[in-house]
Parts: structure tokens; C-alpha cells; sequence
């Protein structure tokens, strides 16, 4: 396939990108592994503060309904997310099992999504890579299933952190193979 200059320049340009953001997200991986706890209360810390906020936003949007019912609906409405945000923010060790099941579910789920990816794109540069990391996402997911419950204290973090590593490699791979890619035509 022939490129113009201007394809070329930004094929390097995003390639330099992707290849900085799969180094910081290699990084940030190795970090959860070797601190999968404090990954895990991170997580569960900040979905607990979306919640929080997210109430905050939905009670000030309580008030721009018409009608009574709709106004005290958005209140019940946000002080579910309240009490939602409030009991993940103070009992982020319970929250993790259930995070957890959250989790091995996004990476079976993720994983036949890669997979099928990698399927479809068969024969383009990269593909390959986009496999491997959709059945090493899936084997996880399968892993932590068969580990169920005793896994949910250190599941999360070590589950980001493998994850992480895996898409920080494959960013960096399918960059290298889209320069190459230029720099051989």
C-alpha cells in the first residue's frame, strides 16, 4: 500500500503516542502486580467517589424537573448513589469481591471481544498480538473463576496489572508494525 507524506507523518507521529502510552501503562501494570491491595482499595475508592459525585449532580438535576414526582424520583434517585458511594468508599475490603466478579467478568467478556477482533483482522500486521492478548485475557478470567472467593483480596489489582501489561505491549507491537509498515513501502 502507498502512503503520502502527510499519512506517513502521522502514522509516525500516533506510533510515537501509542508507544509512550504502552510503556506508562507496562509501568502502571508491574506496580499493580507487585501491590495488587492498594490497586484493589484504589479501585474500590474511586468508583465509591463516582458514585458520591455522581448524587451530587443528580440531586442539583432533581430540580430542573417539572412536576413533583419526577423532582422527588431524581432525589431517591441520587441518594441511591449516595448510599451506594458511601458504603463502597467505608468498606472498600467487602467491596472487592464483589468488584471482583465485576472484573472476571470484563475479562472473559473482553477477551472473545479480542479474540474475535484478532479473527476478523487475520492477515493484517498486529493481529496476532491482539489474539494472544484476547486469549491471555480470557484465560484469566477463567483463572480467577476457578479461584472464586479466595482470589478477591488480590484479585483486582493483580487482574489491572496483568491486563495493563498485556495492552501496554500490544500498543507498543502494533505501533512498531504500523512504522514498519511505512518505512517499508
Amino acid at each position: 500500500m502507498e502512503y503520502n507524506a502527510a499519512q506517513e507523518k502521522e502514522v509516525k507521529r500516533a506510533s510515537g503516542m501509542f508507544t509512550g502510552i504502552g510503556i506508562l501503562m507496562i509501568l502502571v501494570g508491574c506496580f499493580a502486580i507487585v501491590a495488587p491491595h492498594i490497586v484493589g482499595q484504589a479501585f474500590a475508592l474511586l468508583v465509591g467517589l463516582a458514585f458520591i459525585i455522581a448524587s451530587v449532580f443528580i440531586f442539583v438535576w432533581a430540580f430542573s424537573a417539572e412536576g413533583g414526582a419526577a423532582v422527588i424520583g431524581r432525589i431517591a434517585w441520587a441518594l441511591v448513589a449516595l448510599i451506594a458511594g458511601l458504603i463502597i468508599v467505608t468498606h472498600t475490603d467487602l467491596s472487592a469481591k464483589a468488584f471482583t466478579v465485576i472484573l472476571i467478568a470484563y475479562f472473559l467478556a473482553a477477551g472473545v471481544v479480542r479474540l474475535a477482533a484478532a479473527f476478523a483482522q487475520r492477515g493484517v500486521p498486529g493481529a496476532g498480538w491482539l489474539g494472544l492478548n484476547g486469549a491471555l485475557s480470557l484465560l484469566i478470567g477463567l483463572i480467577f473463576v476457578v479461584s472464586w472467593p479466595n482470589s478477591a483480596e488480590w484479585a483486582i489489582g493483580l487482574l489491572i496489572g496483568i491486563d495493563l501489561i498485556f495492552s501496554g505491549w500490544t500498543l507498543i507491537l502494533l505501533s512498531q508494525e504500523a512504522k514498519s509498515e511505512i518505512l517499508d513501502t
